[in-house]
């Protein structure tokens, strides 16, 4: 954990060319994951160029809370006038394959569009994507001390033999755009975990939005929770920053294919055990740094039957207890 020595400047939505003065201005997808991949390659820009990031608008906006971890992100704000096919369509216009072409084409303080998304979901390695850069999967976030303070309640209780494994699943919409698992088959999945790992406990984490998440959370299940001293989950209730100091401490981490999971893995250096639906398997390996992927540490998996998937899993969960 580094601390960031100055704050980000947090734009809104209402912004103007002043606000972008100096600035190597990214117009990028507002996930927190495709974020995540693209920095792997941003922070090795020559010097100490300062970056305005503007991520599409729309729910659930919380990549301002990640970008707030990244000391050279100077300014974020959320773009109202563009969408991820304009983004696409403005790659392939200006034929943005390279960094060099980014740089020769649009000054700083100018705007340009950017996504790694096409390039890993055609199968390709982000370390092939903006090649004349150097790909550094794993890096620091720079956290504050409230968000260390706001992670530490979680833990008063926990003992030293405890296994911490984070759990996320998403929305109900989620799950049905997705056709991923709902309550009673999440329920059967930690049960089955529980079993195999009897001082196993839950981290359910997520956003305010995440109500499959919380529909999971019973205190009379006999599955073990990390609660704070109130009996309530981290769910929904931290900054990100303070997500990341949660994450940071947990022995393993499983959950849908969400930026938690990538932040987890190349931020976090915590084992990852992610679940991806069809239309995504080439990305549910070609994001990660390939060394994760070949010693265990990150293990992608279909959404199979909960019996099946806990099957795939066992090996992982031995490493990780």
């Amino acid at each position: 954990m580094q601390l960031r020595t100055s704050e980000m400047k947090y734009l809104g939505n209402v912004w103007g060319n002043e606000d972008l003065v100096g600035l190597r201005t990214l117009i990028v997808p507002s996930g927190i994951g495709e974020f995540q991949w693209a920095w792997t390659k941003y922070l090795n820009a020559p010097g100490d160029e300062q970056f305005c990031i503007l991520g599409l608008d729309g729910a659930p906006r919380r990549l301002h809370q990640y970008c707030e971890l990244h000391p050279r992100v100077a300014s974020f704000g959320y773009s109202t006038s563009f969408d991820y096919s304009m983004i696409r369509h403005w790659q392939k216009e200006f034929q943005l394959d390279t960094w060099e072409a980014v740089t020769s084409q649009f000054e700083p303080g100018q705007l340009c569009a950017l996504a790694c998304n096409p390039h890993l979901e055609s199968g390709k390695p982000l370390a092939t994507w903006l090649p004349d850069l150097p790909t550094t999967y794993r890096y620091p976030l720079s956290l504050q001390p409230e968000h260390v303070e706001a992670a530490n309640r979680y833990f008063a209780s926990v003992e030293p033999e405890d296994v911490l494994i984070g759990i996320s699943c998403a929305s109900y919409r989620g799950s049905d755009a997705w056709k991923t698992w709902k309550n009673g088959d999440w329920s059967r999945f930690l049960h089955l975990i529980q079993s195999e790992v009897p001082n196993a406990r839950f981290a359910l984490l997520g956003g305010s939005w995440d109500d499959l998440t919380a529909s999971v959370f019973d205190e009379d299940s006999g599955l073990r929770w990390l609660t704070d001293s109130r009996g309530f989950p981290p769910m929904g209730r931290t900054h990100f920053g303070a997500a990341v100091s949660i994450l940071e401490r947990l022995s393993g981490y499983i959950g849908f294919s969400s930026g938690l999971g990538h932040v987890a893995a190349h931020n976090c250096g915590t084992p990852v055990f992610m679940l991806w639906p069809e239309h995504e398997q080439a990305l549910s390996t070609t994001w990660v740094d390939p060394e994760l992927l070949d010693s265990g540490m990150y293990v992608p998996s279909r959404w199979l039957d909960p019996q099946d998937v806990f099957a795939s899993a066992k090996r992982w969960l031995t490493r990780i207890a």
